[in-house]
């Protein structure tokens, strides 16, 4: 545990002393915002769902999210209960006040990361199969979820660990989340054997 902690803190203080710049900071608050809660993956979900090619991919986004409810903040935030690096270190001034959630939450794991890395990982994995050509988008929401993952140790309110563990729990969950989606749509698009439907999508053929 001391070594988790000597990681974690000396990963967060070497950001904190050499990668903060006034430039930097409101792009980071903003990345954290608005993938807050899921709201962006949530919204990339509904986008998916009304498009009967993609809705499969958007149900599965939706099962990850649920996931990622039940295990990180009902789950494993409470019971685990780390306070926040702002709250360990109240002397620290953070890059912008305006981007701490409350006191009250718990850091670990962080939602931000385990939410993003859950979404991204179905994304890739959906388009890999659906529509293989556009699988470079799944990359990209990766590469997002790193950014995010970052932002959340920039300024200051998870720790390293916290936002590893939401990758690790992320990707595991992303898996989890298309494999029941593919389920599921191989039950609906079974019930009715005069009806074909293209591999994963419900569009006919």
């Amino acid at each position: 545990m001391d070594s988790i902690l000597q990681f974690d803190h000396s990963v967060i203080f070497y950001v904190h002393e050499h990668l903060v710049y006034s430039f930097l900071t409101p792009i980071m608050a903003i990345i954290s915002k608005i993938t807050s809660n899921g709201a962006l993956w949530i919204l990339i979900a509904l986008l998916l769902m009304i498009q009967k090619k993609y809705r499969v991919l958007g149900v599965a986004i939706i099962i990850a999210l649920g996931f990622v409810f039940i295990i990180g903040d009902q789950g494993l935030k409470p019971n685990v209960a780390r306070l926040r690096p702002f709250v360990d270190f109240p002397n620290v001034m953070v890059p912008l006040e305006s981007a701490l959630p409350k006191a009250t939450s718990f850091s670990f794991p962080s939602g931000h990361s385990f939410g993003s890395f859950a979404s991204a990982m179905t994304i890739y994995l959906g388009l890999s199969q659906i529509e293989p050509q556009r699988r470079y988008l799944g990359i990209l929401a990766l590469v997002l979820s790193v950014v995010v993952a970052f932002s959340r140790v920039y300024l200051f309110v998870h720790y390293p660990t916290d936002v590893l563990t939401g990758l690790v729990l992320g990707i595991i969950v992303g898996f989890i989340a298309w494999k029941l989606a593919r389920v599921g749509w191989n039950w609906w698009t079974n019930r009715n054997n005069d009806v074909e439907y293209e591999p994963y999508t419900f569009k006919r053929k």
